[in-house]
């Protein structure tokens, strides 16, 4: 089984449509994916809906951007009701902070002298989806600043990460994000722990509301192997679930639908969660 549980459509940041993402991913031979996208679950029904015509599982998730400690973490919730009313009003709130922190950000950067104006930026999301790293990345990709994908990383580090020039984001806690997604029903997962770049903050996550670990993730450059092994044996350590994705945004990320390895030994107590106990 093929498996891929942490990917971005148009609803957030990535650049192709939630029914696109499945076609894709059942071109890539995926038989279960999740729509993680950034303060949004709207890309979840039309995902599924298309999901049935190609024989592929769609988990309900989203992905939350959160602060601790003066580093960014990123939260996946699985399992969370998209139709739950008290989410939706808390992830409108939270898009509409992460569009001013986009905002401001597209003002700094141009103080840098990239070329790029707010509407630039606004155009590429959805008229009620947050505007974030992604939109902002492609608009100076589009503006012609990026010339091949590895420039779409470097960019990042340098102007978008938590220590970069243009970096701005709202302050919401993580505590927070773990207990919004529990109260919703859903199961908190650390993302990518590995770009945290502090494993005495992941041994404190994991020890606080954190249900699982995102093991099997696409690290860019030659410490995958590396980070895997690490984090998988603090799953097993902490007893915690196991998850792993490829963190696609479509045609802006060096990463393709499919070729990130997901064994389904590892995650399938996860997998069981949501009724799936054996490849399909």
């Amino acid at each position: 089984m093929s498996i891929d549980l942490h990917i971005h459509t148009t609803a957030s940041d990535g650049d192709v449509h939630p029914v696109t993402v499945v076609k894709l991913a059942a071109q890539a031979g995926l038989k279960v994916i999740s729509i993680t996208d950034h303060e949004s679950t709207s890309g979840f029904y039309p995902a599924s809906a298309e999901s049935h015509a190609h024989g592929i599982t769609v988990i309900p998730a989203v992905e939350l951007l959160t602060i601790y400690k003066n580093k960014e973490i990123h939260v996946l919730g699985y399992f969370i009701d998209p139709d739950n009313k008290y989410l939706q009003e808390a992830l409108a709130e939270l898009r509409r902070q992460r569009t001013m922190c986009a905002k401001e950000c597209v003002k700094r950067l141009r103080e840098f002298g990239f070329n790029i104006s707010w509407s630039d930026v606004e155009k590429l999301a959805q008229p009620d989806g947050p505007v974030s790293k992604g939109h902002i990345v492609q608009a100076v990709n589009n503006a012609g600043y990026i010339k091949e994908r590895k420039d779409a990383i470097e960019f990042l580090v340098k102007y978008l990460n938590r220590e970069g020039l243009a970096y701005i984001c709202h302050d919401f806690h993580v505590d927070n994000g773990i207990r919004l997604i529990r109260e919703c029903g859903g199961i908190p997962v650390l993302a990518h722990p590995g770009l945290i770049r502090d494993d005495n903050i992941v041994e404190e996550l994991c020890c606080n509301g954190i249900a699982g670990i995102e093991v099997f993730y696409y690290y860019f450059g030659q410490h995958r192997d590396e980070f895997v092994r690490k984090y998988n044996a603090v799953a097993e350590n902490k007893n915690l679930l196991k998850t792993g994705g490829s963190d696609y945004h479509g045609t802006v990320t060096p990463v393709v639908l499919g070729e990130n390895h997901v064994p389904f030994e590892e995650v399938k107590d996860f997998l069981s969660l949501f009724g799936i106990t054996h490849k399909i």
